[in-house]
């Protein structure tokens, strides 16, 4: 009687475990990501990738940066931010086409971490997540949106 409880019962857990796990698991990429990728295979992001078109004006200052620029995108395909910003973002660098910026994406789970750990790392909190560095040292960060957008606000912080 015991054995068939206990057989029972870890049926039963088991069943629970897998119901709820695939009930509530969402396939939402994490990791690192190439800019053509996020545009190619998220939907919700391609519907923001025409909303702007920089201008020269905008563009002149960040075009005359001649050291290294390294920024880190952090987001998460389930944000409803980064499905705006971050199309935002890729659109200024493709514009921009400057050597010495050399940007990162990372995708996040919705616990605002990945598998690598580079979220930690940067003790990511929001998504989106902007992080600048030049010489390796983090000079600035931008959360979730710009201030005014994101050529001006960039620009701003490496002037």
């Amino acid at each position: 009687m015991n054995r068939i409880f206990l057989t029972a019962l870890n049926l039963v857990l088991f069943l629970t475990l897998v119901i709820t796990s695939t009930s509530y698991a969402k396939d939402y990429y994490v990791g690192e990501i190439e800019a053509e990728q996020i545009l190619a295979d998220f939907t919700k992001f391609q519907r923001h990738q025409n909303d702007v078109e920089y201008s020269k004006a905008q563009l002149k200052p960040l075009q005359a940066i001649k050291d290294n620029v390294e920024i880190k995108v952090f987001f998460g395909q389930w944000c409803h931010d980064s499905q705006r910003e971050v199309p935002r973002i890729i659109k200024l660098f493709d514009q921009l086409n400057n050597p010495k910026f050399d940007i990162w994406y990372y995708g996040l789970n919705t616990s605002k971490s990945d598998p690598d750990g580079f979220a930690e790392a940067a003790n990511i909190k929001r998504t989106p997540t902007v992080v600048i560095y030049k010489d390796g040292n983090e000079i600035a960060r931008i959360l979730e949106f710009p201030k005014i957008d994101w050529a001006t606000d960039l620009s701003e912080i490496l002037r």
